[in-house]
């Protein structure tokens, strides 16, 4: 019972194995071309605001399609799902890439590579959310979903040093078509993985299959408290990371190596407290951690807002990232090990309504940043938080007696 509490664990299952570590790939990937169509839209134009157009690109297909994406993870295979959003990432990667080597990108390229993204990732993450529990059996979950946030965590401490390193060593036009590879290899890993049959799928009108996942979630008072706390965080202050080319550029003075290792320090975090959640988790209540967690995150930004010292950012970045690993984790865990298996993919497109509202965060905060600057900006997304937090998270009588163990069945 012990060995299934540690993370690495769930490893042993070849399956989970073969998908992680394409996951891995997937992700740092994405995390790259991400991180180089910021940089390469703020070279461009120099514009803050339009630095935050091309991140709402990226929002708008991921907001308005995640929740259809989510009903469609109910209903469709999984797998076909995940195969045909690999290749759409693919081709919006791939085509700024080679815009880029011609020469010839135009914000309006960039803004639809990141719109292409956002459209894969509306239809790749509920799929993947509800595929990757089928690859495992039950007991294993708890284990396996600190690994698959690992792989977004860890993503975040490779991905943007590469970049960034690739940026100025080899240009864009390199970093960008080496992230198509990436990509592609999970689309190759879907054909030799045997995912567990499912079961039976949900059928009527997709509106009635997204309605009654919305009632579901409202009966659930754990779940509607701890995903709300998630997506009000993901709206007004997970952007941050979208504002480091300015800081970087504008208020710290360094270049695309320094942006890297700036950006970076928020993987490096979230790895840390990724590694550390098995151990935090057995010693702190699931509202404790999530309050303490979500607090010390917007302190910390509101530290990086204030910084005027590269070596002090990194360090705000990098506790933030620690603090962010351990909050995801715990709602995630909680929602992965509670759900039923009918609503799996539905409950958590909600969920992952966080990644791309963080396209919206970005936009949101920069468009603020352009009026009303950046420091600013960013303190006040993060000081609405910590009033919700202490308004209201702390005080859901739902988490109060909540435990880590997962539902019977």
């Amino acid at each position: 019972m012990q060995d299934k509490a540690n993370p690495l664990f769930a490893l042993k299952v070849r399956d989970f194995r073969l998908y992680w570590l394409a996951l891995v790939a997937q992700v740092v990937s994405q995390q790259m071309f991400s991180f180089t169509l910021g940089w390469l839209a703020f070279e461009i134009t120099g514009s803050q605001a339009q630095l935050g157009f091309v991140y709402l690109c990226g929002f708008v297909p991921q907001f308005v399609l995640t929740l259809l994406g989510g009903v469609l993870a109910d209903r469709v295979d999984a797998r076909r799902l995940i195969g045909g959003a690999q290749i759409v990432s693919a081709s919006g990667i791939v085509m700024v890439g080679v815009a880029t080597l011609l020469g010839v990108a135009q914000l309006w390229h960039l803004a639809l590579g990141a719109f292409l993204l956002g459209l894969a990732g509306s239809i790749d993450e509920p799929a993947r959310a509800s595929f990757f529990p089928r690859l495992l059996p039950r007991p294993l979950l708890s284990s396996a979903v600190p690994l698959v946030s690992m792989a977004f965590g860890g993503s975040r401490v490779i991905a943007p040093s590469i970049a960034g390193f690739l940026i100025a060593a080899a240009g864009a036009p390199h970093t960008f078509l080496l992230c198509a590879a990436g990509v592609s290899t999970m689309f190759a890993v879907l054909f030799l993985v045997r995912p567990m049959r499912t079961q039976a799928r949900s059928h009527g009108s997709l509106i009635a299959n997204f309605t009654d996942s919305l009632q579901y979630i409202r009966r659930n008072e754990v779940f509607a408290t701890a995903i709300a706390a998630a997506l009000l965080n993901a709206t007004v202050a997970m952007g941050y990371i979208h504002m480091l080319p300015v800081f970087a550029k504008d208020l710290l003075q360094v270049d695309s190596r320094g942006l890297g290792i700036l950006a970076s320090a928020a993987g490096g975090g979230a790895l840390t407290g990724l590694l550390s959640y098995t151990w935090v988790q057995a010693r702190v209540s699931p509202r404790n951690l999530m309050v303490g967690a979500l607090t010390i995150y917007n302190a910390a930004l509101i530290g990086l807002a204030a910084s005027d010292g590269y070596w002090f950012s990194f360090c705000m970045i990098f506790v933030a990232g620690v603090c962010h690993g351990h909050f995801v984790t715990c709602v995630q865990v909680i929602l992965q090990t509670q759900v039923d298996d009918s609503y799996r993919g539905r409950v958590m497109s909600v969920f992952t309504l966080v990644w791309g509202l963080v396209f919206f965060s970005g936009f949101l905060l920069n468009i603020a940043g352009s009026l009303a600057g950046p420091r600013f900006a960013l303190a006040g997304g993060a000081t609405v938080v910590l009033a919700y937090v202490w308004l209201s998270l702390a005080r859901a009588r739902a988490l109060k007696n909540l435990e880590f163990a997962p539902k019977p069945g």
